[in-house]
């Protein structure tokens, strides 16, 4: 037989195989299989429709979800409400669309996956003045709008757009071209002398086919049976902000985001309707459908936000969705010419807080001294009458005066030593004024519609407060999606992202925070930063305490340093089948790993006190490098299917698939001391015993779920939802459980008695829910990934034995045996309404949650025991709330050109209250049924004693409130003109807190309450001739807030007489005979720090609101006109300036701690949250078109 000759192309593609390294050739022969799938030509597209007097759009729905195929149309050209009848099985499309456009203008083309309706071409004599249009139709932001009509006005000559929004016209000067496209308002264009008109078409903002991203899928928003809420790119693209969470803050009810710190790179958390559990609870993460942290995702990549509020929405996640599911959906790549973008932006930040302190050494020592002397008998520095007249010498010098300077060298017990006699500003010193950052983008896209792809990547940068070696936030984010069309019915997807940062700073250990805190005590304005030989200070050798806690000391040194840094990489595969006409299969598999990279290297630092002598800090004389690592891998595996079909005037949804995660923990710690390296730092390079610890944790979720929806002639809509899950989590016979849910909703607006009604009120829906979910993680606060198991804790004994120490075990605390899930059970009821044609929409919610068995101590068991009591399922919490929420957009042309404008107001409320807990007799420590979460019980004040001879005949023992009076020696030992009355409530005579229970609080009653209130937004947008503005105001109704006893920068020397942050006219707040008006009462130190001390229990007098309104984002942009960039190869070029937390108004008393700060910090001493000022630029950029060739390969 005659061997088959090989063809000469076959035999060099089989050279080039072998000659490709064996790590590349599956990538290889996936980009083969990409390119012959280029040429295979679809099988005829057939569809089954019957449809009886439903509308085109109803028709057009239907197609899609046979063919896969997306219409594209404007609603200008086509009548959506026209009702057709069609009765078509396994027909061509061709017919269906035949029928469907028969006895109208209408014309179509299939092409690329897309049916594009339009107005008939006809030919008609095209007459001298008849000249070829050319041109392209994008949208605002500069990208290519595929399928856009472009027809003659008054006439049938038309054509639409290319896969790059590019279009070809007969017309003539006279003539007004009609533009217009789904989803954008139509746009006319005379055309005059011009030969090239580009057009750029402005979205509708009167869409109703809006879709919204819920679990498993997407749904017509109108359709939506649940609590859903959704922000879009459109939304969150102006805002020049280094993660998500700083955008979604006040943009939809009920979401909270609260800051713990303003750190660079901190990233919020969220909490969504309000108190979850008593043990903490958060929403469930998901990006692009795996479990992330949002804080993490470039904010650029972000396409959409979805919340999923209510058990109905969430139902599909159950063991994870109890309190809400946030689905991050980032930008998909897009078939067309390649679109390159790049966006920048510069910004410098400073305090959102004053930070004009006290710094006169005279005044801060007066006030200082006489605080601590009331209380202590002794003064806190310890000056004498000279050291005192020295300091008054300078009182008024702003800068050392030659003549008379601020560190003098005196013999003090026979010392030569540095006095402190100046008027130091310590905040200027240790903390920049300000804090520059800046961002990069970049973003790559294009393809065609067999394989396209997208790839971006972010830089952010941001200098922290510290002035002295300052601590620098560097991160970088990178992404890349690829789609590939293998085959007709076969969609391979592939997601891959990387984020990488560092946080490096000097000084304490984990940097910013600590560093913020250790400085506010001691570091007095009289006190030097440093030594005239500029060696570092530390103390005075008169009193016993550290100047500034020595941490300049350190911070000078600049040996004392640290990193955090976290790399994660994820990856996810996609395969889409379309496996029948109304059938689509889903699989899923994600790869990702997280590492925690962290270091600190402590060095000595050291001091001067005596010129020419230096010695260690005793607090930081310790040489060490401690080293952490985490690696967390993770795997995820999603199957599902969705099954959509219309059968007349029937639709019929069907979601059902299953869902794994395996997540593992392993921590490694390593510390060693004595390194012999000063600039390097490496265990290996350390003389000390190495100390190494470690742990690690693994558990497992496996779910099965379904969501079935019904519809019936876009009227009545029913959705039902469960999971049936198994955690690892809980021990083997309490892992598994399933959760319902049961939605339905009734669209009156499409009723025929509303038909009169819809040139008002275009839509009105009406909705509810009913659902239960699980939480397993049933102590997010302290997570215990082995409850059901006894944990024996060991440690290292002080006693030697045999020369060495011996290792001792900790008996077990006892565990109950039916340790189980929490259950998150919503009732839901709302509403959503259209008016004016879409313009003013509408949007309500008011919901119930009762979450039950959640984790609680067990009952009191007597201290013979040797144990605390075992926790058990046994506490209920049930939360009510609302949401509401308002919009409205329009345009009107302005000297022949739109503007558009809109305004949206969000609102959201919640309560929440204990009504099962086993504390019978409602100790106040405790939670207790009935206790309205975040309760605040405290004392009501009937204001100051007026005169001494008032205060010493004061019938009402005030003693147990007063002991920190008590304890002063002589004359400050009792009451005084100036001091607090407390009222006697339960009219004993004695002001006491009684048993402390609710039934017995004696003189104490619920002043107010930590929980949030009243969360809103306002948002206010504009645009006009390439000028756009935008204002967004966020804030909290109320928020109550008792100053804990180290809130420095509110109880000044009231707390701490010897803080090192004192506001500059505090003085004029403090009681004396002369301002007897004054906010605070007589001066004594140590009154809001002690216990016993009268200001340090909660009291009616000094409760803050720390509610606010703050213009959180102002932003004006102007786009350049197209015209003048195209000629240096730009499509798009926008310009702005921004402004981030610009403006607050507040009832809270001090200007000195934000309002969000005391939420992270009870004192109020957390790193400052920023005003942040930017200036940026977004280009996209002309590229070249693909090769033809490309598309026309032949192998």
């Amino acid at each position: 037989m005659k061997e088959k000759q090989e063809s000469p192309r076959r035999r060099c593609l089989l050279i080039l195989i072998e000659k490709i390294p064996n790590a590349m050739k599956l990538t290889f022969l996936f980009l083969v299989i990409s390119l012959l799938s280029f040429t295979a030509t679809a099988s005829a597209q057939r569809v089954s429709i019957t449809l009886e007097n439903a509308k085109v759009e109803k028709v057009l729905a239907a197609i899609t979800d046979q063919t896969g195929f997306n219409v594209a149309y404007s609603k200008q050209v086509v009548d959506v409400d026209r009702r057709v009848s069609l009765n078509f099985t396994n027909a061509e499309l061709t017919q269906v669309l035949d029928k469907l456009t028969e006895g109208t203008l209408l014309g179509y083309e299939v092409n690329g996956g897309k049916i594009y309706l339009f107005n008939r071409i006809e030919n008609k004599p095209i007459n001298q003045q008849s000249k070829k249009i050319t041109g392209q139709v994008t949208d605002q932001n500069g990208e290519p709008i595929i399928g856009a009509n472009v027809i003659v006005k008054g006439s049938t000559t038309g054509t639409i757009t290319d896969l790059d929004g590019n279009y070809s016209i007969e017309a003539s000067s006279s003539d007004i071209l009609l533009i217009s496209y789904i989803g954008y308002n139509t746009k006319e264009i005379a055309v005059k002398n011009q030969s090239t008109v580009d057009i750029k078409l402005v979205e509708d903002t009167q869409n109703l086919d809006e879709v919204v991203v819920v679990g498993y899928g997407v749904q017509k928003k109108v359709n939506l049976t649940g609590a859903v809420a959704q922000v879009t790119a459109k939304e969150l693209e102006n805002r020049p902000v280094s993660n998500a969470t700083q955008i979604l803050q006040g943009t939809m009810p009920n979401v909270n985001i609260t800051f713990s710190t303003g750190e660079p790179g901190a990233g919020g958390s969220i909490n969504v309707r309000g108190q979850a559990s008593i043990n903490g609870g958060e929403p469930l993460v998901l990006i692009d459908g795996v479990p992330g942290d949002i804080n993490r995702v470039n904010p650029k990549d972000i396409e959409s936000v979805s919340v999923l509020k209510d058990a109905a929405a969430s139902a599909v996640y159950g063991a994870r969705g109890a309190f809400g599911v946030i689905l991050v959906t980032t930008k998909s790549a897009k078939a067309g010419k390649m679109s390159v973008s790049y966006g920048t932006f510069f910004a410098t930040s400073k305090p959102t807080v004053r930070t004009d302190f006290m710094t006169s050494g005279y005044e801060a020592v007066s006030l200082l001294d006489e605080a601590f002397r009331r209380a202590t008998g002794n003064t806190y520095t310890r000056y004498t009458d000279e050291d005192m007249a020295e300091l008054e010498a300078r009182r008024y010098d702003k800068t050392e005066d030659p003549s008379r300077p601020w560190t003098v060298v005196k013999n003090v017990n026979g010392k030569d030593i540095y006095n402190y006699y100046g008027n130091y500003d310590w905040w200027n010193t240790v903390f920049n004024s300000h804090q520059p950052s800046q961002s990069h983008s970049i973003n790559l896209s294009g393809g065609t519609e067999k394989i396209n792809f997208l790839l971006s990547g972010n830089f952010y940068t941001k200098d922290g407060i510290m002035k002295i070696n300052t601590d620098k936030f560097t991160s970088y984010n990178f992404r890349s999606k690829i789609n590939a069309q293998l085959f007709p019915f076969l969609k391979v997807t592939n997601n891959t992202s990387y984020y990488d940062k560092n946080y490096t700073y000097y000084g304490r250990e984990g940097g910013g925070n600590p560093n913020f805190v250790y400085v506010t005590v001691h570091a007095l304005p009289c006190y030097a930063p440093v030594n005239p030989d500029g060696t570092a200070t530390y103390n005075t050798l008169k009193n016993n305490y550290s100047i500034g806690d020595g941490l300049y000391a350190m911070l000078l040194d600049g040996g004392t340093k640290g990193e955090k840094g976290i790399h994660e990489f994820t990856t996810t595969t996609s395969l889409e089948f379309d496996i029948a006409k109304h059938i689509k299969l889903n699989a899923d598999y994600t790869y990702s790993f997280y590492i925690a990279d962290d270091w600190y290297r402590s060095t000595v630092a050291t001091y001067s006190i005596e010129p020419g002598v230096v010695q260690e800090v005793p607090n930081y004389n310790t040489d060490q490098l401690k080293k952490t690592m985490w690696f967390d891998p993770m795997h995820v595996a999603n199957v599902y299917a969705n099954y959509n079909q219309v059968f007349g005037k029937h639709t019929v949804g069907l979601t059902a698939g299953v869902n794994y995660e395996n997540k593992k923990h392993s921590r490694l710690f390593a510390s060693r001391k004595n390194l012999i390296s000063e600039s390097l730092s490496d265990l290996e390079l350390a003389t000390g015993d190495m100390l190494v610890g470690g742990g690690a944790y693994d558990y497992a979720l496996f779910g099965a779920f379904f969501r079935a929806n019904y519809d019936f002639n876009d009227r009545y809509l029913i959705e039902v939802n469960g999971r049936y899950d198994g955690t690892s989590r809980f021990k083997s016979g309490m892992r598994y459980g399933f959760f319902p849910s049961v939605s339905a909703g009734w669209r009156l607006s499409e009723e025929s008695f509303f038909e009169k009604a819809k040139e008002v009120v275009n839509n009105l829906k009406i909705r509810a829910s009913f659902g239960s979910l699980g939480n397993q993680a049933v102590n997010s606060s302290k997570p215990n990934y082995y409850p059901y198991i006894e944990t024996m804790n060991t440690s290292l004994s002080s006693w030697l034995i045999d020369g060495q120490k011996t290792q001792n075990v900790s008996s077990p605390n006892p565990i109950i045996d039916n340790l189980t899930w929490e259950k998150a059970t919503t009732v839901n009821v709302g509403v959503d309404l259209s008016f004016l044609n879409s313009r003013l929409n509408v949007s309500g919610d008011a919901y119930v949650r009762n979450t039950t068995d959640m984790l609680v101590p067990g009952k009191t068991l007597p201290a013979v025991y040797g144990a605390a009591s075992p926790q058990q399922n046994a506490g209920d919490l049930r939360t009510k709330g609302y949401e509401l929420v308002v919009s409205w957009k329009d345009q009107f042309d302005l000297k022949g050109k739109p503007f558009n404008y809109g305004v949206s107001f969000v609102l959201g409320d919640a309560v929440s209250e204990i009504t099962r807990y086993d504390n019978p007799n409602k100790l106040l420590a405790n939670h207790y049924e009935g206790k309205r979460f975040g309760e605040i019980w405290g004392y009501r004040i009937d204001g100051f004693f007026k005169t001494d001879e008032e205060a010493a005949n004061w019938k009402i023992d005030q003693k147990l409130v007063n002991t920190q009076i008590q304890k002063a020696p002589g004359e400050w030992g009792h009451l005084r003109a100036g001091d607090l009355k407390f009222r006697d409530l339960n009219g004993d005579g004695v002001i006491s807190p009684g048993k402390k229970t609710a039934d017995d609080p004696g003189d104490m009653e619920i002043i107010g309450n930590s929980e949030p209130r009243y969360n809103y937004g306002l948002n206010l947008n504009a645009s006009w001739n390439g000028f756009d503005v935008s204002a967004f105001f966020q804030g909290i109704g109320r928020r109550d807030w008792y100053p804990s006893a180290n809130a420095d920068k509110f109880w000044g020397p009231y707390s701490r007489p010897y803080f090192s942050f004192t506001p500059k006219n505090f003085n004029d707040l403090v009681w004396t005979p002369e301002n007897p008006d004054a906010y605070f009462p007589l001066l004594r130190g140590y009154t809001a720090l002690n216990s016993g001390g009268c200001l340090r229990d909660p009291n009616d007098k000094y409760i803050q609101n720390i509610g606010y309104l703050r213009l959180k984002n102002l932003v004006i942009g102007y786009t350049l006109p197209d015209r003048w960039m195209k000629k240096v190869f730009v499509q798009h070029c926008r310009l702005y300036v921004s402004g981030e937390n610009l403006l607050t108004w507040t009832p809270f008393v001090t200007d000195y701690i934000d309002p969000e700060q005391p939420v992270a910090d009870s004192n109020g001493r957390s790193y400052p949250m920023s005003k942040t000022f930017s200036v940026g630029l977004c280009l996209v950029f002309i590229t070249i078109e693909q090769p033809k060739l490309i598309r026309n390969i032949r192998v």
